[in-house]
């Protein structure tokens, strides 16, 4: 590894990507798809444990069955990110990642309706019900792997837009769109995290105030409606170059150091 040129991020190139308004909508984009991977990878078996108890199991017999099915989530998800990369590579990260929050708010669906039909029934719980978690959940795994994937291709993409409007020579420009995604990707992906926390915390406060999941899922479904409103308005009804200039420059920050 010795031949491998080593380098850092400035301090002023994280003062510059903090001020970028990209950074803050790609931050909350990463919150729907990272954040949604990593709080359901902790959920999903949490989720269906409650569920089989409720329908009759014991709490060894639950907590069994449950991991036999979770662990299916994070592994599709996982493979499917790759997919993600791919697909943003040929049709426009902003496309895929649109069409991957879309189809979230689809499969959230299932889980409200899934949830709702359980919450009206007296007695065990229904084998619908956990039909349509299993079938929601896993789909959410999957399409938050391709968003996740997709998104994390779309920030090179807005930089390298971006950076044309830079009045700088093109080897500083490169550098400049490098250590500006590289600063990102950093921090977005810190940001994103904290969409595992509120994943969690959202299924605690539903099941302690109403018993049930569903007003989590209904939580879940109107973020996502949010990140489609906004990556369709920024990213696709726009495009990638017309958004890398949403705030003009004229002037580049400090970029990469090599040491």
């Amino acid at each position: 590894m010795d031949n491998l040129t080593e380098y850092r991020i400035e301090l002023n190139t994280m003062r510059a990507v903090v001020s970028e308004p990209h950074t803050w909508v790609i931050s909350l984009l990463y919150i729907g798809t990272f954040g949604s991977f990593i709080g359901f990878s902790f959920a999903f078996g949490q989720v269906l444990q409650i569920n089989f108890i409720a329908s009759g199991q014991s709490t060894a017999q639950a907590s069994l069955h449950a991991a036999q099915i979770a662990f299916l989530g994070p592994l599709l998800g996982s493979l499917s990110r790759i997919y993600g990369g791919k697909l943003a590579d040929r049709i426009g990260g902003g496309r895929v990642t649109l069409a991957a929050f879309c189809a979230m708010l689809l499969a959230t669906g299932i889980l409200i309706s899934a949830s709702t039909f359980g919450d009206h029934l007296a007695g065990p719980m229904p084998t619908a019900t956990m039909v349509g978690y299993v079938i929601g959940f896993t789909a959410l795994f999957i399409l938050s792997g391709i968003g996740n994937g997709s998104v994390y291709k779309m920030i090179p993409s807005i930089f390298e837009a971006r950076s044309h409007s830079l009045q700088i020579s093109e080897a500083e420009r490169r550098q400049w769109s490098r250590s500006m995604s590289g600063a990102l990707i950093g921090l977005a992906g810190a940001v994103g995290a904290l969409g595992g926390v509120g994943v969690n915390l959202a299924l605690r406060e539903s099941y302690l105030t109403s018993g049930t999941a569903t007003s989590a899922f209904w939580a879940f479904g109107v973020f996502y409606l949010v990140a489609s409103v906004l990556t369709w308005a920024i990213y696709v009804r726009r495009g990638l170059k017309s958004a890398g200039e949403l705030v003009p420059a004229t002037t580049a920050p400090a970029g990469l150091a090599y040491v």
